[in-house]
Parts: structure tokens; sequence; C-alpha cells
């Protein structure tokens, strides 16, 4: 039996506020000459303080060239599980199993923009400049927001649509592999592949564990097979 491990954490800052952390590990474990199963799973999450959202055309922006810039806070969280198994039957004989789920989510706070071109000052709509007002539906969920950048000034007020969002996939595969006479192969191969996506820009692992697994699959089966002609 053979076994080895390894765990690689991460943790950064950035000058602008940003910051994130993480940890990935990867295990391998080999009972036998004939079996070997590798698991690696990885977890991250970061906070950006200047990702962009839109580009807003407004002739009161002279500074920006008629434009207004708009960028956020994003809050956002990954989880991957990277898994594979494999068996050798035979020389001529294996199997191979893969699978990664995949979960991500984003949540966007504190839009704002540029005070100056070329600066690193920002001011946060709502709070240092002009009104911030969230749209809620029947739900209570936020669609978007109506921002007017000046209050009462010249500028016109715009929307945005709520960029949250929560991402959950998974990809696996099956291959048989069988070389049933000297360097002719016949190959199985099943693949599945599901994902969906919504609003939620929270991390809820129960929930989009049970999400994913309510999510239509879409299956693809394939042979392949080869014919060695001897000369």
């Amino acid at each position: 039996k053979q076994w080895r491990a390894a765990i690689d954490p991460l943790l950064y800052r950035t000058t602008l506020g940003g910051h994130g952390h993480g940890i990935s590990m990867f295990a391998r474990v080999q009972p036998s000459t004939r079996t070997f199963l590798s698991f690696g799973p990885s977890y991250n999450r970061s906070l950006d303080k200047l990702q962009y959202v839109r580009a807003v055309a407004d002739p009161t922006a002279a500074a920006f060239g008629g434009s207004r810039y708009i960028l956020s806070d994003v809050d956002q969280h990954q989880l991957a599980f990277d898994t594979r198994f494999n068996v050798t039957f035979t020389p001529w004989m294996t199997l191979e199993l893969w699978a990664q789920p995949f979960f991500a989510s984003g949540h966007y706070a504190n839009f704002k923009e540029f005070d100056a071109p070329r600066q690193a000052g920002v001011s946060v709509y709502g709070r240092d400049r002009g009104t911030l007002t969230a749209n809620i539906d029947s739900t209570g969920h936020t669609t978007g927001y109506t921002v007017d950048p000046d209050a009462s000034g010249p500028a016109v007020p715009f929307s945005l649509a709520n960029p949250d969002f929560t991402l959950r996939s998974l990809r696996g595969s099956a291959v048989f592999r069988w070389e049933y006479r000297p360097g002719s192969t016949l190959f199985l191969v099943w693949t599945q592949q599901r994902s969906d996506q919504g609003p939620e820009g929270d991390f809820n692992f129960s929930r989009e564990r049970h999400a994913l697994a309510g999510t239509r699959p879409n299956n693809v089966f394939m042979i392949k097979a080869t014919w060695w002609l001897a000369r």
C-alpha cells in the first residue's frame, strides 16, 4: 500500500484593500498495484475592492469623457472536489473514473466610481456621493439598484442589474479500455455534465449541493474501436 498527501495554503492582501485566502489539498492512495484513488479538494475566498461592473453614458462626467465607470466590492467563494479512481483488471483491460463538482458564488456591494482620472480615490454611492436604492421583488430578492450619482445635481439616475451570482456544476467521465487483440483496442466512454446558476450571492454548500443534484444532466456515450492491421 502506498499513499502521499500535500496541503497548499494561500493568503494574500492587495494595496487597494482586497484580500484572499484558501487551501488546496491532494491525497493519493494506492492500495495495490492495480488500483489507486486520488482526491483533491480546494477552497478559495477573495474580496476584490475594485471590480468593474459596467460603464454608463453621462455627459456630466466630463473628466471621464462622458462616461461613468461603475466599480464595486465583490466577495467570492469557490469550492471544488477533484476525484479520480483507476482500476487495472489486466494489462489489457482498465477502467478510469473521474468527477469534479464545482461551486462558486459572488456578492457585489459598495457600488462606487473613481473621484478623478489617474487617482486611487473612490466614492461609494449612497455613502460618499449621490443615492443608491435597492429594487426588491415580491419574494424579497434584490433584482437591481437605482443610482443617482449626484443626488439633486444634473446627472440622470441610472439602473444597475444585481450582478450577484451562484454557479454550480458537475463534470464526470468513465472510460473502459479493452485491448482485445495486440494493437487493437475498444474504448467505451461515458461523460456527464450538469450545470446551473442562480441569483444568490451568498455561499451555502447544502443549498447548492441539493440544487446540483436536481439539475438535469447531459449524458454522452461514445464507442471507439481500433483494429491493428499486421503487415
